[in-house]
C-alpha cells in the first residue's frame, strides 16, 4: 500500500520514494487484487493519525523534510483501517494499462548542419516559450520530464522522451536547456559545462551560495558558456529605454519597480523551501534588470524586508551611484496576471515600462514620446537571440553579469529570511 500526496487524479501508475510505500499482508493484499478498477469505500471518520497535514501536496523534491516515525504509524494505522473497509458496489473500469517505459525512442540525431539540444523540464513555459522561438538550426533531440501529464502524447515531438531527470553526459547534445524546478537549473547548467556543453538557464540560475561558488568556478574555467534567461534584458523597450535616457556606459540609471505577482496557490512548488524567497522566484527579474542597465556594475550596500502584509521591499546601490527600490507584491486584482511598472531616471530624462509594454519618455520639457509594444515580443526576442548566439559561437553570460546579479539575489534572500 502506499500515500500518494501529489499526483493527478486516476493516474495508472505513480512514482514514489520508499518512505510511502508499505509492504502489506499478503493475504489482506488477495482481498482486493481480483478488482479490476478503481473501487471506492465507504467508511466512518478516519481514526486519528490517520491523516497527515504535512503530507498534503508534498513533493521529494520540496525540500520539505517529513516525519519518518509519524509517516511509518501513518501507515500501519492505514493498513489496520484497510481490513475494516466498507466498499461500494460501482467500480471504475480502467483502460487497458499501457508498458512501462522509461523513455520514448532510441537517441535523436540532429540534422546536418543544426546544433543537438536537450531540455529538462517539460512545463508550460517550455512548451509556449522556450521551444517554439529556437533559432531552427537548434534542434531539440531530448527532453527530460518526471511528471508524464506534462509531456502527454509523445509522438507530439520530434524527440527522445525521458522520464528521468538525470543528467545523461553521452547524450551526444551539445546544448542543455535548464527549464524544470528551480533548484535543479544550477546542477544541470554545472554538469552540461563539465561535459563540454553549453548550459541555457532559466531563471533563476541559482537558489543556494554552494551553487553559485560551483557555476562561477566552471565560469573561470570555460568561460561564457552559460546563458541566463532574463527576458527583461531583451525587451526592445529597454533599449529605447537607453537611448533616450541619453547615458554614456557605466553613468547612472536609477529605478524603481513596483511589481505585482500572482498569489500562488498553497501548493504550488514556487512556495517550497528549496524555492526560496519570492525575491529569488521572482523578484530576481528585476533586480538582474536593474543590474543590466547599469552594466553590471558591483552592488556595494543593500537591503530587504518582509512587511506585515507579506510584500517584499528591497533597496540596492552600486558602485557606479545607481540605485533601485524595488517593491513586490501579491497583493491586488490578477485580472492579467503579473503586473509592472518600471521607471527609470536620469539626468532630467524618465522612461516608465509599464507591464513591459507601455512606454513613455518625458523630458525637463515636455512627454516626448509614448506607444504600446507587445510583452511577449521580449521572450520571443530572447531565445531567438540566445540559440542564434549559440549558432554563431557568441560567449554567453560576462563573468560579473552572472556573479553580481546572482550575488545580490542570494543576499536579499537571506535578508528576507
Amino acid at each position: 500500500m502506499f500515500i500518494a500526496p501529489m499526483h493527478p487524479a486516476a493516474a495508472e501508475r505513480v512514482v514514489l520514494p520508499p518512505l510511502l510505500v508499505r509492504r502489506v499482508d499478503e493475504t489482506l493484499y488477495q482481498q482486493y487484487a481480483h478488482i479490476d478498477g478503481i473501487q471506492h469505500y465507504a467508511t466512518p471518520e478516519p481514526p486519528p493519525g490517520l491523516v497527515l497535514p504535512d503530507l498534503s501536496g508534498w513533493h521529494p523534491e520540496s525540500g520539505r523534510e517529513l516525519n519518518v516515525a509519524e509517516l511509518a504509524a501513518c501507515l500501519e494505522k492505514a493498513e489496520d483501517c484497510w481490513r475494516r473497509l466498507s466498499l461500494k458496489s460501482s467500480i471504475l473500469r480502467c483502460a487497458a494499462r499501457s508498458e512501462i517505459r522509461e523513455s520514448s525512442a532510441e537517441k535523436v540525431t540532429a540534422a546536418p548542419g543544426n546544433v543537438a539540444a536537450a531540455v529538462y523540464g517539460l512545463g508550460n513555459y517550455a512548451k509556449t516559450q522556450l521551444m517554439p522561438n529556437l533559432d531552427a538550426r537548434v534542434q531539440i533531440c531530448e527532453i527530460h520530464e518526471i511528471d508524464p501529464t506534462q509531456i502527454g502524447n509523445p509522438a507530439d515531438y520530434k524527440a527522445r522522451i525521458i522520464s528521468s531527470s538525470e543528467f545523461l553526459p553521452d547524450s551526444g547534445c551539445k546544448v542543455f536547456f535548464a527549464a524544470g524546478y528551480h533548484h535543479t537549473h544550477a546542477e544541470i547548467a554545472a554538469r552540461a559545462i563539465e561535459s563540454g556543453g553549453i548550459a541555457v538557464v532559466e531563471k533563476p540560475v541559482v537558489t543556494t551560495p554552494a551553487q553559485l561558488e560551483q557555476l562561477l568556478e566552471l565560469d573561470r574555467q570555460f568561460p561564457g558558456r552559460l546563458f541566463s534567461c532574463y527576458h527583461m534584458r531583451h525587451n526592445p523597450l529597454f533599449a529605447e529605454a537607453r537611448r533616450d535616457l541619453g547615458v554614456s556606459p557605466g553613468e547612472p540609471v536609477h529605478i524603481s519597480s513596483d511589481v505585482y505577482e500572482v498569489a500562488l496557490p498553497p501548493y504550488h512548488w514556487y512556495r517550497w523551501p528549496a524555492s526560496r524567497s519570492h525575491l529569488v522566484s521572482n523578484g530576481c527579474h528585476w533586480l538582474d534588470h536593474f543590474l543590466f542597465m547599469n552594466d553590471y556594475a558591483k552592488p556595494v550596500k543593500f537591503s530587504a524586508s518582509a512587511a506585515a502584509n507579506g510584500d517584499s521591499i528591497s533597496q540596492v546601490e552600486l558602485a557606479n551611484g545607481a540605485c533601485l527600490f524595488l517593491h513586490l507584491t501579491h497583493l491586488g486584482s490578477p485580472r492579467i496576471g503579473v503586473q509592472d511598472r518600471v521607471v527609470m531616471r536620469a539626468g532630467n530624462n524618465t522612461v516608465s515600462v509599464t507591464n513591459g509594454a507601455i512606454y513613455q519618455f518625458e523630458d525637463e520639457v515636455c512627454l516626448r514620446r509614448s506607444f504600446t509594444g507587445n510583452r511577449m515580443d521580449a521572450y520571443r526576442q530572447m531565445y531567438r537571440n540566445i540559440s542564434a548566439a549559440i549558432v554563431a559561437g557568441q560567449p554567453g553570460d560576462s563573468p560579473e553579469a552572472l556573479r553580481h546579479t546572482n550575488e545580490l539575489i542570494l543576499a536579499l534572500d537571506a535578508m528576507l529570511s
